[in-house]
């Protein structure tokens, strides 16, 4: 769910860069600790730095560290040199999950801002009617469902997507992902949002392998490896949004299951204008 080309106005919250492990004299500290640093892409702003002082108490304790602490554009990470030499893909995730945080945290700040609902009061009341006509679509949640058990994948949702504002409208989520129905997610750091732009599909079986979407933020961001969206056009060619699929591992995925996700994105936008009610999924007997 982002764009490899974000707004120029948009700052993209922090990931690591690369690694070093000075010495504890050429960090100018008192004693012998072993430190490694991380070095991050971009100077954090006071939402990430909130985040990271939520979270990072736990993450010290989970790995057993005396300290992890910023320092300017990077972080510094205190503890035996044999954790910290096995720690990096550690590090990387807790970054992500900090930045993950803070965007959450700068969504609900734009969304509280009197100033910003002024003057968007119709998309707010746009996006909720969207949200409350998918929520009452009959057979949503066995779609969802079937998306999951087409592809593979343990999270499946609906988005509203506009030119300002990604929202989620129905999900299934079957490994606590956190994604909730009425979710709003930073527009700018959703495929989705690419996919409103050229109005293609999007697939992907694994992140890490991928020659464009190793390199591509969102993946890392979000925690995700495979993942596939497909767009959801109303009756009059109009772009409403995205069905998609997602989850945390590889899964092995093709042009058969782009045309499935496709059928039901179809089903979706017929529903939306009142057309045709959404097929109910075959149900599987029962051993």
């Amino acid at each position: 769910m982002s764009s490899q080309n974000p707004s120029p106005d948009y700052a993209w919250p922090p990931s690591v860069m690369g690694f070093d492990m000075p010495s504890p004299s050429a960090r100018g500290r008192d004693g012998d600790e072993p430190v490694m640093v991380a070095f991050l892409s971009v100077h954090p702003d006071n939402y990430w730095i909130e985040a990271f002082c939520s979270e990072v108490h736990h993450f010290k304790q989970q790995h057993q560290l005396v300290d992890v602490q910023m320092d300017a554009q990077c972080l510094v990470v205190i503890g035996p040199a044999g954790i910290l030499r096995n720690l990096t893909a550690d590090v990387r995730s807790f970054v992500n999950r900090v930045s993950r945080v803070g965007l959450q945290r700068r969504v609900m700040d734009r969304v509280a801002s009197e100033d910003i609902l002024a003057r968007s009061v119709t998309e707010t009341a746009a996006a909720q009617h969207d949200l409350d006509l998918v929520a009452r679509m009959p057979g949503m949640n066995a779609m969802l469902e079937a998306v999951a058990r087409e592809t593979g994948m343990r999270i499946a949702a609906v988005a509203r997507v506009s030119d300002t504002r990604w929202t989620a409208c129905a999900v299934y989520d079957a490994i606590d992902f956190g994604l909730q129905a009425g979710q709003d997610l930073a527009l700018e750091t959703t495929i989705c949002n690419e996919i409103r732009q050229h109005g293609r599909p999007v697939m992907f079986n694994n992140a890490s392998q991928h020659p464009v979407f190793s390199r591509h933020r969102t993946p890392a961001l979000y925690g995700f490896e495979s993942y596939i969206s497909v767009p959801i056009f109303r009756r009059d060619g109009q772009f409403f949004g995205t069905l998609c699929a997602l989850d945390p591992q590889p899964r092995q995925l093709g042009p058969a299951i782009v045309q499935t996700i496709e059928k039901f994105a179809r089903a979706i936008g017929a529903e939306i204008d009142g057309e045709l009610p959404l097929p109910q999924p075959e149900i599987e007997p029962q051993p």
